[in-house]
């Protein structure tokens, strides 16, 4: 893992955690978050811009899915020439998901992490996979777009072990996919 990468884990984790106790209260414990861990992408491209998960997450559609325990909080990164821009999210279930366009394609995806489950997620090809399988609480989708790839991440406290990582990533995905513009 390089510097740079564990020092956006590291913010990541820091972030998803002050959010997750803020949205919780004082009686919530904060708990590490798992950073995903983003497709690799080829050193020219830079993350889609086509779609911003920040406004195309309205406040209707967050208080109707119960994900808008704190206002959305900017998550745009970089690391080498891999770029991800979106938004970190904050469910009323006390889990957290990022969502982002990222200039990871599938193929690339595919490459990293061999064994992801394909999906169809409103008519297009995705992947499903745990990139830290030994962290318990993360699952990630990527779903197929033009220059890139749809980037979702769930982060899933042990303390709410009633919910299934994969489902809600797949259910978040879901979601946010008919978002996306057509063509993108």
């Amino acid at each position: 893992m390089t510097a740079a990468r564990v020092a956006r884990t590291g913010f990541a984790l820091a972030l998803a955690s002050a959010a997750l106790l803020t949205a919780c209260g004082d009686s919530a414990k904060a708990v590490p978050t798992s950073s995903a861990s983003p497709s690799p992408i080829p050193p020219s491209s830079s993350a889609p811009q086509v779609f911003d998960a920040c406004k195309a997450l309205t406040p209707q559609l967050l208080a109707e899915h119960r994900w808008d325990a704190r206002p959305p909080a900017p998550q745009n990164d970089r690391v080498a020439e891999t770029t991800w821009r979106g938004c970190l999210f904050i469910a009323k279930a006390g889990y957290g998901f990022v969502v982002q366009t990222t200039n990871g394609t599938l193929a690339l995806v595919r490459t990293k992490f061999p064994d992801a489950a394909e999906v169809v997620l409103g008519g297009r090809k995705a992947l499903r996979y745990k990139a830290h399988p030994a962290i318990p609480g993360g699952c990630e989708v990527n779903v197929e777009m033009k220059s890139g790839s749809l980037f979702v991440s769930t982060n899933v406290p042990p303390s709410a072990t009633d919910l299934a990582t994969c489902d809600l990533a797949i259910d978040i995905a879901e979601t946010v996919t008919p978002l996306l513009p057509a063509g993108a």
